[in-house]
Formats: C-alpha cells, sequence, structure tokens
C-alpha cells in the first residue's frame, strides 16, 4: 500500500509526497506533469469523457487551461447521462434529466469546436429530443443574427445517429424486440441535420422507419449537402424494404454503406451518375431477413458498371447469429467480409463467390473467434474449398482464415495465390500437419519441400515471409480481435 500521494503546491505544480521519508528529501520530488506541451495535454484530454476532464481541469492551471482548447472539444460524444442532473420523480424515483442550463453554457462555450458529433443509443428520449432542440436554436439564432459568424455547431463535418432499436431487457438478451423511431424524435433529428452546412460524413443506424416517414428522412440534408457529402451510411433505415431515393442527389459521394432493404434498381442506377467509388451493402444482427429483401436486377448493375466504371461493392455481414448474404449477381464485387462468431465458411457460399465474383474480388474473410464446430478431418474441412478461391479468383489480395486448416494449407495458399498479399490466419486454429496427398502436378522435390516446411511454425513463417516480401506471422486470438482490413485499398 502507497505511504503518500499527489499534491498541488502554492506554485501550481505537482509533487509527490511521501511521509515514510524525511522532510528535506520528500520536497525535492516533483513531477513535471504540469509542464507538458499544448499538443500533449490536448490530445490526451481528448481521450477522456467529459466527467473526467473537468476532474482533469481541477489539478493545475494548466490544466485548466488545456480543458478549453479547441482540439480538446473536436469530439463531442452525446449519451444518457451527459450534461444532466437527478432529479426525483414521484412515481420513478431518482432520474437523470438534462440540465438546460448547463447544456447552453456548454454549447456557447466549446459548440464552435466541435467538428464529430456522436450520438449513442440513448434510452432517454426526453434528454435526447431537448439537446437536439436546444443545439438546433443556437445554431439558427446565430444565422438569424449573424450570417458571417462561426458559432454553435458550425463547424461541424460528421454526424453519427444511432436508434436502440431493440428494446428487450437485459435479463433477456437472446430475444430480440424492435421498435423504430419517428414522431417528434424524428422531426427533431432532422432538424438538426439541416443546421449542418458543412457536415462530409453521415450515419444512421438502425432508426427502422416506416416507408412513409423514410421518404422525407434526408430532405433537409440534400437542400444544405448535396455538395459536401463525402460518406453515407443508412444501416436499417427502414425495417422493411423501401428504396431510399435521395442518396442520388449526393453527387460527390465517395463512400456509401447501406443495408439491402433499402437498396434498389432505381437507387442502383442513380448511383451510375454520381462519383461515388465504394458502395458497401452491409447486413446487421436487425437487417430483414435474406427472404424478404430481392437482390438488385443485373441489368441494373450493368448500366452502373458502363456509367461508373470506378465503382466498388463490398458485400459485409455482421451479426451475432447465422445469417447468409443477399448476393447481388453481376455487382462488380471487390470484397465479402463476414464478421460473426457463428458465420463460418460454406462449401455453397464459396462455390457462388467463385462463379459470380472471381473476376473482380480483391477481399475474402471471416473475423471474429469462431464458436462453432471446427471438424478435425481433413476430408471434412474446408482446405481445399479455400485453395480453390484462391486459385479461380486471380486477383484476390486479401485472405482471412479463421476456421481449422493445416500448416501445408497456409504454405499453398502463399505458394498459388498469383496476387495475394495479405493472409491473416488465426494461429489458434493452425494443425501442424501435412494433410495432402501427393498431386500429379506436383514434382517429387515440391512435395518434399511442403512435407518438410509444414513440419514447424516457425518454418512456415519463414517461407511464407520469403514469398510476400515482409516479416509475415500467424495471429493469436488477441491480435486477430484487433485485425482492420482495408477493403479499400486494391
Amino acid at each position: 500500500m502507497d505511504s503518500g500521494g499527489w499534491v498541488v503546491d502554492e506554485n501550481d505544480e505537482a509533487m509527490f509526497i511521501d511521509i515514510d521519508q524525511p522532510k528535506e528529501k520528500c520536497e525535492k520530488n516533483y513531477s513535471r506533469w504540469n509542464e507538458l506541451p499544448d499538443l500533449l495535454l490536448e490530445k490526451v484530454f481528448s481521450y477522456l469523457t467529459i466527467k473526467e476532464r473537468y476532474y482533469a481541469s481541477c489539478v493545475c492551471r494548466n490544466w485548466h487551461r488545456t480543458f478549453y482548447l479547441p482540439y480538446v472539444w473536436r469530439q463531442f460524444i452525446l449519451e444518457d447521462h451527459t450534461l444532466t442532473r437527478s432529479k426525483f420523480n414521484y412515481y420513478l424515483g431518482w432520474q437523470y434529466v438534462l440540465d438546460h442550463l448547463r447544456t447552453s453554457l456548454c454549447l456557447q462555450t466549446i459548440g464552435k469546436n466541435i467538428k464529430k458529433l456522436i450520438i449513442k443509443p440513448m434510452l432517454n428520449f426526453s434528454n435526447l429530443y431537448e439537446f437536439m432542440n436546444i443545439m438546433s436554436w443556437f445554431i439558427e439564432q446565430h444565422v438569424e443574427n449573424d450570417p458571417m459568424k462561426m458559432g454553435v455547431g458550425s463547424n461541424i463535418l460528421y454526424l453519427k445517429f444511432t436508434f436502440p432499436c431493440n428494446m428487450t431487457t437485459r435479463d433477456d438478451i437472446e430475444s430480440v424486440r424492435l421498435f423504430g423511431t419517428g414522431g417528434k424524435l424524428l422531426a427533431g433529428l432532422k432538424r438538426l441535420m439541416g443546421n449542418f452546412p458543412k457536415l462530409q460524413t453521415l450515419e444512421l443506424i438502425d432508426l427502422m422507419l416506416e416507408p412513409c416517414e423514410a421518404q422525407f428522412l434526408l430532405d433537409e440534408v440534400c437542400q444544405t449537402c448535396c455538395l459536401t457529402l463525402r460518406k453515407l451510411s443508412l444501416i436499417n433505415v427502414t425495417k422493411t424494404p423501401y428504396q431510399v431515393l435521395h442518396v442520388g442527389v449526393f453527387l460527390n459521394l465517395f463512400e456509401l454503406h447501406i443495408s439491402p432493404q433499402n437498396l434498389g434498381d432505381d437507387l442502383v442506377e442513380l448511383l451510375g451518375f454520381t462519383h461515388l467509388k465504394h458502395l458497401h451493402i452491409v447486413q446487421n444482427r436487425y437487417t430483414t431477413d435474406e427472404g424478404f429483401v430481392k437482390p438488385i436486377m443485373s441489368a441494373s448493375w450493368k448500366k452502373v458498371r458502363s456509367m461508373n466504371k470506378g465503382l466498388g461493392v463490398h458485400l459485409e455481414v455482421e451479426s451475432n447469429k447465422f445469417k447468409t448474404v443477399v448476393w447481388q449477381e453481376g455487382a462488380p464485387v471487390r470484397s465479402i467480409l463476414y464478421d460473426s462468431p457463428h458465420i463460418g465458411a460454406k462449401v455453397d457460399v464459396l462455390m457462388n463467390t467463385i462463379d459470380y465474383f472471381k473476376q473482380e474480388l480483391r477481399t475474402y474473410g471471416h473475423l471474429n473467434i469462431p464458436r462453432f464446430h471446427m471438424p478435425k478431418q481433413f476430408c471434412e474441412r474446408n482446405d481445399e474449398n479455400f485453395l480453390m478461391l484462391v486459385r479461380s479468383c486471380k486477383f484476390l489480395s486479401t485472405l482471412v482464415i479463421t476456421e481449422k486448416i493445416s500448416t501445408s494449407t497456409v504454405l499453398l495458399l502463399a505458394y498459388s495465390g498469383r496476387n495475394l498479399k495479405w493472409l491473416h490466419v488465426r494461429g489458434n486454429a493452425v494443425v501442424q500437419k501435412c494433410d495432402w496427398p501427393k498431386s500429379p502436378e506436383w514434382s517429387e522435390e515440391f512435395y518434399s519441400w511442403l512435407k518438410f516446411n509444414s513440419s514447424s511454425y516457425e518454418l512456415v513463417e519463414k517461407e511464407v515471409s520469403q514469398m510476400f516480401g515482409y516479416n509475415w506471422k500467424f495471429l493469436r486470438d488477441k491480435a486477430f480481435k484487433m485485425l482492420e482490413v482495408n477493403l479499400h485499398d486494391y
């Protein structure tokens, strides 16, 4: 147990006091944290929550000054307890309600420094609605009084809004009860989005609107940001299939993330007139099942190919449960990525991938640690299917494998991949064995090389490193969980 602590003297300098040491020695044990340069201090403060920033600002004068630096408030995250105070309700007990005075003072002080506004899933809809209206009011007041003045919200470039559509209790995690937003909450969100003329990135997640409400969702954004918006995410805007045609208005859009139920033939054809380069078709846990969503017709993809030749499509599945991908036959698919512990490589899925996209596929992989049974026998595993995928897709550059394979399969994948640059293999699932029978195409020398180098993990890493030209290693589970695949690097 420590026998001392940190204190701040009258000169605003931090000092550690050890009661076990003589007084003359204690006075010489000073720290230099208060003398850190502003670039480092504001970087550190930016990682703290609002409450933590306040406590840090009470340490010394220099840290109190850092509290108001612009970079510290570059990102503002709104949660259930942000800028709230406790209030007793006779029927519900103590509750956290939005403190209007504190919110107003906060926005007046640091509102002009905010560039990224992130609204996390909030269960207190009243606080969320009031905060959006207060911020919209401040922005509108500045615009009316002085159009040239850079006031609250005038520098916001990024807005992310996530609605807590799953209303299940904590005790019932497995079930799903989906509810969408709408009414006054939706009106407040639309009003807020329309007040950001410099908006470059907009993310709307799990709104689950009715089609009649989604029809007017982006009206205000189209009026103010039709030329400035560069990235747009519309994940589960509606629960039922409905194509959001507003997307075709953003002519300078570079990256689009959208759920398959919000796509349509008309919308895809409109994208041919834009400068869109990356179309991510994303399915998450709350996305409508495949049977209720129709894929885009091949004729529509053909028109887009002729008008927007640089467009690349990315199919992504993010779910804690098993979910099949919605195949977009005829689309210029560059990547297929599964992020789920319950989705593994299936023979029919790999065959469809080869048949539909072998000429253009650049990335294929499965992320997350698997929680399903993986067979041990070679004839029951997917070693041969992965090798067929690498050989058939000539331009495949990134492959991520989380299932059980052998060391000899890793060597064959690295050797057979013509354009393969990044091979990410989960090392905990790799079997140290050469279980491939000799192929008539292989020479005795090649087969001897395969058997010898597959006898240890170190030899495999050495051989693969020589083929790829960099230090290649198997990924342990901790590193595999942190793996990030760049889908735009091709």
